[in-house]
């Protein structure tokens, strides 16, 4: 059996985890070990251990649930090494930078916004909006035009609705960032054109939620504004994964 590990946590974090599974084909029991002034969460599993997804739930809900409790530097799933004592080796080695990452995050959550327009309402704004490439599809529509100008046409659209999603996204972030110590681009999402999560005090949680429910209005039928969170850190602790 190799050592899996969830997560990183100061000496003083509750890390309660009795009762808990985590992943892998059996799943054990999740422990704690002790690394000086850290404490690294981990569990035993297979060294065959692949991505599935009731995998990839239970590493979410151990981290979820130590996020409650306190600080901690949540890992990327599959992160496995041989032993205990291979785990605490990488813990202690790195202990002033875990440790200087753990202030960073503590008292902090991440919040997650993905934004997707609603094809058919941001086209019809948008046609509203540019009385030019309004006139253009009304002509498109009586004469139907030659393969060129539909082309030409569809190329335009594209254009202004790419406007749109930069001018509607700077606008999603200038409601929400007040709220927020910091923020980071995620990967990008098909059908989204904003993918951001943000670090925000666990204090300012509903008021960042309040903001983002208030842009949500103030944009009606054209976006779907979707919130995740309270999460782990998982997007401002990318320096701190161990080797």
């Amino acid at each position: 059996m190799s050592t899996y590990l969830y997560g990183i946590v100061a000496a003083t974090h509750p890390a309660r985890v009795d009762g808990m599974t985590g992943v892998g084909e059996e799943p054990g029991p999740v422990r704690v070990i002790d690394a000086g002034e850290l404490k690294a969460v981990v569990g035993d599993v297979d060294a065959a251990l692949r991505a599935k997804r009731r995998d990839l739930l239970a590493h979410e809900t151990v981290l979820e649930a130590l996020c409650l409790q306190g600080a901690v530097l949540p890992m990327r799933f599959g992160v496995v090494a041989e032993d205990d004592e291979a785990v605490i080796r990488e813990v202690t080695a790195r202990q002033g930078e875990y440790l200087a990452s753990l202030s960073d995050v503590d008292g902090k959550v991440e919040m997650n916004l993905k934004v997707a327009h609603h094809e058919d309402a941001v086209l019809r704004e948008i046609l509203v909006e540019d009385g030019g490439l309004r006139r253009l599809n009304e002509d498109l529509r009586e004469r139907g035009g030659t393969p060129d100008d539909r082309v030409r046409f569809g190329e335009t659209v594209a254009a202004a609705l790419a406007e749109r999603e930069a001018r509607d996204a700077a606008a999603i972030v200038a409601a929400v960032e007040a709220h927020a110590r910091g923020q980071s681009d995620g990967p990008a999402v098909s059908g989204c054109f904003l993918n951001r999560s943000f670090l925000v005090d666990r204090a300012e949680v509903e008021n960042f939620e309040a903001a983002v429910n208030a842009v949500s209005r103030s944009m009606g039928e054209v976006a779907d504004i979707r919130i995740r969170g309270p999460l782990p850190p998982y997007s401002f602790t990318g320096a701190a994964q161990p080797a």
